[in-house]
Order: structure tokens, then C-alpha cells, then sequence
């Protein structure tokens, strides 16, 4: 039956290099998301149930062999899990939002798989045969892309753009997806040509090829310049390898300088002449050699940086919490922000995985996160000098690594990463070990220790394993299509609220977007329903989402979107029941909003027009003040600050503030 047992997880594995090409956009909010995650999981704790039955039979032969990557794994789990606990908000540090769904809860999840492929995976004929499942998945992923770029730029919801996403939902997630698959078609296809020893390759050569190329242009249909500087830096490392490890075959040595000289020729020929159309017309490669730390994304990503050394500094040791970014955002917002729109005034990740862990986990939790990619590449160098893995097997996976710590600088994970990514510390974790595990004569002595598999053990396993999955699971992914439904029943002008309490009624750790989506979606629409004379449903809709949102106030009470969000809704009510006291309300909401992120301007504004509305001109006018002083570039803050002058007949200021901004070149349209 162990046998059957192994195999079955097998199959699972192999099944899981699929979830990448998992999208329901008809059934699901965030499609790219919640659904991977919702069938990864799942797999993952069928997985689980079937490895406790192992570790049941045998014990000795299927327990976690504590060895360096594995420690090293485990730590950053450990990091992980008091950083959560002991962060400002606990609950996003463990569920996440549905919007990425990376929680501690579905880290435990990515460990799990990591743990089960390092023991029941145990041969190289299956490792070997995992690897090109997993490179035919990826290749389908690529092919996606190249329709999405060539053939039909709607295609799974790709909506025309230039930069395309294949199944996954982000440009960026398709280019490092790309560098993985070209690795690992490479590593592939290089152990197929060392075996057989002529060009003449057998189909998995070839097989393996194709797929890398495909990984390789994946890359630059996400046109991600993070990814391109990844992939630059892990050919660079993998030819100086090369270089220095091969010592009799002079024809390989002298080819991998050609590769370093030319690389570095077309990078500079690139730079030299950044400014044609040619060179900005070439995915990825454009937009690296023009790419500017002084404006646009490039300054808001620098700014996002310090904001999380700032964040650091307050929390070194273990960080703010796991997701918990946005809140230090927050508090260290600087209004330069502004100067790139409103959409650049949001951040919940810092777009690097460096700086964002170092916020989040504190010093010890990205020592912990870097080991993961240090503590592999000496593992893979002492195994080599060892002899126990030739030189394509250290230099290869070393200098992926390397390449995509490099992609991660200037981005952040997601579940296609995190499933590539501890795929590869497996793979690293079993070929570097000494005696594989199942191999050794000890094997024979070990199996006499198996203890047989009953109906009733199956049974003991098994049904916690389902309670578990329909839990956490099931009732996550019905509640988010039933809300779906209902937000769409919102648009229509007919709110079905009786949706919206099946939706929360399944228990969902979700629940709480739930709420945000509800209250979102009916702000934005609610100014259409009072111009439709709905004025009765606009009340008693608002007043169910502001209990709901309260709700979320209690489990987030840092959110200031929330804040946002109610006083939204307070603001319709103000207008259908022409009552003060919702005024009144918004005003102290707002305030407690302005705590936790002092120098928003979208918060200035709103509290300074709250104030106003109450006849406190005074302190509306210090607000506007304030914002106009924290940034004299944005053009907002001096038509703000204008018109209050001028609604409060404060002549003597309006004209003194007209006066300096013509002085600054700045228009300020009346």
C-alpha cells in the first residue's frame, strides 16, 4: 500500500505544477488568485493526509530529515509565526486579504509541500520526471502569453495591454516564471545532452529546449526590468562558474567569456543608445537602460524603500507583522506621493521582498529569508566538491537563485512563485544530501519496522484531512463566488442582501473583505441610486454597511480605509437625511483616521471639507494649510487652499497665495 501511497502524492505534485493555469473570472473575485490558492491547498493537505499514513507505516524512513535547507525552511517559518502574533494587526498577518491570499496560514501550506516532496520523492527517475511535468505546465503558462501578445490581446482578460500576464494576473509573476522555466528547461536539456553525448538528442531534449526558449521569451512578454536584471546577473554568475569550475575543456571556457563580453557589449550598446525607438521598442530591455529613480514608479518605488527602513527602525526585530506594510505605509506616508496621482498614494507591499520583509519580519526574519537562498548555494557548493553532484547541478540552480533574488529586489511573491520557488529548495534539498533518502542499506533494516495501514487509521486521517479542507477551503471559495453574485446584483440597481448574509454565513476568514467589497462597491454607486430617487434604500443600506464595517473596525482598527470607507457612506446619509449628526460623525472618524497616517492628503481634504460643513473654518483652513505646506508641487493643494480663502472672504490670503504660486510657475485654474 506504501507504494500506492507514495505514488498518489506523486501525482498530486504533478498536479499541482498545473494551478498556474487555473483562472475563473466568472466565478470567483480575484480570479488569478483565490482559486490557485483555494486547489493548491487543497492538494497540499490531501498530500498531508497521505504522508501522515507514511510516517504512520514507517516512521524511521519517512520522518523530515533535519538537514541544512530544511532548518533553514523551518526558521523562516518559525520568524514567520511570531512575527505574526506579535505585529499590529494578527489577523492580516495570518489570512491576508483575497486580493493575494499569502498569510501565514498558506505559508504553512507552501512548508508542508517543501517537507512532503524532500521525503517522498526519493528517486532521480521521479525527480527527473516531476521536473519536465512541471516544464511542460509552465510551457502551456508561456504559450498563453505569446496569444495574449500575438494573437488575441483580450484573451484572458488581458485587456489589450502591452504588457502581458498569461493566466496569472500580473506581468510581473509571467517574467519570473519565465526565469524559473528557462533554468530549468536548461538544466534539463543540458543532463539529456551529457547522457547521450551527441546533438542528435533524443525527444527530451528537444522537449526540454523549447521549453526554456519559451521561459525565456516569457520573460520579456512580462517585460519586468526587476526579472531582466535577474536573468542578466544569473547568466553572468552562471558563465564565471563555469569558468573557474571547468578546468580541461577549454572550447566550454572560452564560450562562456564570449557570452560574458557580448552581453556586456549589447548592454552598453543598449544604454548608448536608450533614447531610439529600436532599443525602447525591445521588451524589458527599454524600459531597464531608461528607467529613472527620479521620477515616475521608479521614485515612488525608492520612496516605498525608505518608508519600510523607517518602519523598521521602529519594530527591528520582528517587524510590523507579515502584511502589515500598508500600515506602516500609513504612518509614514509622504505627500510626494501625490505628485504621481492617486493610484501611487496606496501601497501595501514595498515592491521588493527585500525592503518588505525587513518592514514585516524585522532584521531576523530577512536574515532567515536570505538564508533561503545562501544557505542552498553553499549546500549545492559543498555537495559539489564532494563529488556528490557534477558541475551543471551546482552551477545551474546556484545561479537561478541568485537571479531571482535578484528579480524579487524590485517585486514581491505570489503563490506561482512560492510554488516554483520551494519546488527548487526540494529539489536542492535531496540532491545535495549525501545518501538519498530510500537508498541506503538501511533501507532493508527500516522496512522491517513498517507497521500495517488499517480502515481505521485511514479513517482517522482522513476525516480530519476533509474537515480541514471544507473549512478552510471550501467555505472561503463558495462564500467568495456567492459574493460575487451579490456584488453584481449591486450594479443593477436591485442589492440582493439576502446573498450577502449567505455569503458571510459560511465562516469565511475572509469575511472581512467580504464586508470591504460590500461597503465599497455600494459608495461607489450609491450617488446613482440617490440621483434615481432611491433615497430610502441608499439609508437603509448605508446603515447595514456601516454596522458591517464597524465589524472590520474591530479586527483592523489601524485601517484607515475602513475610516474612509464609513465616512463615504456617512456622507450619503448626511445628504438623504439632511441630519447633522451624520456630519458630526464624519468628522470624528476622519479624525481618528488623520492619526494613523498624519500627512494623507485624501484624509486632509476630507476632514477639511467636514469642517467646513460645520462652520469650522479655522481648523479647516489649518488642514489645508498643512497639506499645502507638506507639498507646494501638487497643484490640489493650492486650489484647495484658494478656495477656502475665498469661501471665508479672506482676500488679503487668496491673493498672497495667487502671487507665490505665479511666482512658481504654478496655474491655478478658478
Amino acid at each position: 500500500m506504501k507504494k500506492n501511497i507514495e505514488r498518489f502524492i506523486q501525482i498530486l505534485v504533478g498536479v499541482s505544477f498545473f494551478v498556474p493555469l487555473i483562472i475563473l473570472s466568472e466565478n470567483f473575485i480575484f480570479p488569478f488568485i483565490v482559486p490557485k490558492i483555494i486547489v493548491f491547498r487543497i492538494l497540499v493537505l490531501l498530500m498531508l493526509g497521505s504522508y501522515i499514513l507514511l510516517l504512520y507505516n514507517n516512521w524511521q524512513k519517512y520522518r523530515v530529515r533535519m538537514i541544512p535547507i530544511t532548518w533553514t525552511v523551518l526558521l523562516f517559518l518559525a520568524s514567520w509565526a511570531i512575527s505574526t502574533f506579535t505585529g499590529v494587526d494578527w489577523y492580516r498577518s495570518m489570512w491576508d486579504g483575497h486580493e493575494r491570499m499569502l498569510g501565514f496560514f498558506t505559508i504553512i501550506h507552501y512548508v508542508l509541500y517543501f517537507l512532503i516532496l524532500t521525503t517522498v520523492v526519493r528517486t532521480q527517475k521521479e525527480w527527473k520526471t516531476l521536473m519536465r511535468v512541471f516544464l511542460g505546465a509552465g510551457s502551456m503558462v508561456m504559450l498563453i502569453g505569446v496569444v495574449q501578445q500575438y494573437i488575441n490581446l483580450e484573451a484572458f482578460l488581458n485587456k489589450g495591454a502591452d504588457r502581458v500576464s498569461a493566466t496569472l494576473g500580473n506581468p510581473i509573476y509571467l517574467s519570473g516564471y519565465g526565469l524559473f522555466l528557462l533554468f530549468l528547461g536548461s538544466y534539463l536539456a543540458v543532463k539529456d545532452y551529457v547522457a547521450v553525448k551527441k546533438w542528435q538528442q533524443t525527444f527530451w531534449f528537444w522537449y526540454a529546449m523549447i521549453g526554456g526558449l519559451l521561459g525565456f521569451w516569457g520573460i520579456f512578454l512580462g517585460g519586468t526590468r526587476g526579472t531582466l536584471l535577474g536573468l542578466l546577473v544569473a547568466l553572468g554568475v552562471g558563465a564565471v562558474l563555469y569558468i573557474i569550475t571547468i578546468r580541461e575543456q577549454e572550447k566550454l571556457k572560452y564560450t562562456m567569456m564570449g557570452i560574458i563580453a557580448l552581453g556586456i557589449i549589447l548592454l552598453g550598446l543598449a544604454f548608448t543608445f536608450r533614447n531610439t525607438q529600436f532599443v525602447q521598442s525591445i521588451p524589458a530591455v527599454g524600459r531597464v537602460v531608461n528607467i529613472s529613480l527620479t521620477e515616475g514608479t521608479g521614485e515612488t518605488r525608492l520612496m516605498a524603500w525608505g518608508i519600510a527602513v523607517e518602519a523598521w527602525q521602529t519594530m527591528p526585530l520582528f517587524g510590523w507583522g507579515p502584511n502589515n506594510y500598508y500600515y506602516a505605509f500609513n504612518e509614514y506616508y509622504n505627500p510626494k506621493f501625490l505628485e504621481h496621482g492617486w493610484g501611487e498614494t496606496w501601497f501595501d507591499n514595498a515592491h521588493s521582498v527585500i525592503f518588505n520583509t525587513l518592514a514585516v519580519q524585522g532584521i531576523i526574519g530577512l536574515v532567515l529569508y536570505i538564508g533561503l537562498f545562501g544557505v542552498p548555494i553553499v549546500v549545492l557548493w559543498r555537495a559539489y566538491r564532494k563529488q556528490i553532484i557534477d558541475v551543471h547541478t551546482f552551477i545551474l540552480p546556484t545561479a537561478f537563485l541568485i537571479g531571482h533574488f535578484v528579480h524579487n529586489a524590485f517585486v514581491f511573491e505570489n503563490p506561482t512563485s512560492y510554488l516554483y520557488f520551494f519546488f527548487i529548495l526540494a529539489l536542492v534539498n535531496i540532491k545535495s544530501f549525501p545518501t538519498p533518502v530510500g537508498t541506503s542499506s538501511a533501507d532493508s533494516v527500516i522496512s522491517k519496522k513498517s507497521k500495517r495501514i488499517s480502515g481505521s487509521i485511514i479513517a482517522g486521517v482522513t476525516i480530519p484531512i476533509v474537515l480541514i479542507i471544507w473549512t478552510t477551503n471550501v467555505n472561503p471559495a463558495r462564500a467568495n463566488m456567492v459574493t460575487l453574485d451579490f456584488l453584481l446584483t449591486i450594479n443593477t440597481g436591485r442589492p440582493s442582501m439576502e446573498l450577502y448574509y449567505q455569503a458571510v454565513s459560511y465562516g469565511s476568514p475572509h469575511n472581512d473583505d467580504i464586508r470591504n467589497d460590500f461597503a465599497r462597491s455600494f459608495s461607489q454607486i450609491s450617488e446613482q441610486y440617490i440621483k434615481n430617487g432611491l433615497t430610502k434604500q441608499v439609508e437603509d443600506i448605508s446603515l447595514i454597511a456601516l454596522d458591517e464595517l464597524e465589524k472590520n473596525k474591530m479586527l483592523h482598527p489601524m485601517d484607515i480605509r475602513i475610516h474612509l470607507q464609513q465616512s463615504q457612506l456617512i456622507q450619503g446619509l448626511a445628504v438623504v437625511t439632511q441630519n447633522v449628526e451624520w456630519v458630526i460623525r464624519r468628522e470624528l472618524l476622519l479624525e481618528k483616521a488623520l492619526e494613523f497616517s498624519p500627512k494623507r492628503q485624501q484624509v486632509l481634504y476630507s476632514l477639511a471639507s467636514t469642517k467646513q460643513m460645520l462652520g469650522k473654518n479655522d481648523e479647516a483652513i489649518i488642514l489645508l494649510e498643512q497639506a499645502w505646506t507638506d507639498n507646494k508641487i501638487i497643484v490640489e493643494n493650492w486650489k484647495r487652499l484658494l478656495d477656502i480663502y475665498l469661501a471665508t472672504q479672506n482676500e488679503e490670503k487668496a491673493n498672497d497665495l495667487l502671487e507665490e504660486a505665479s511666482q512658481r510657475g504654478i496655474n491655478i485654474q478658478l
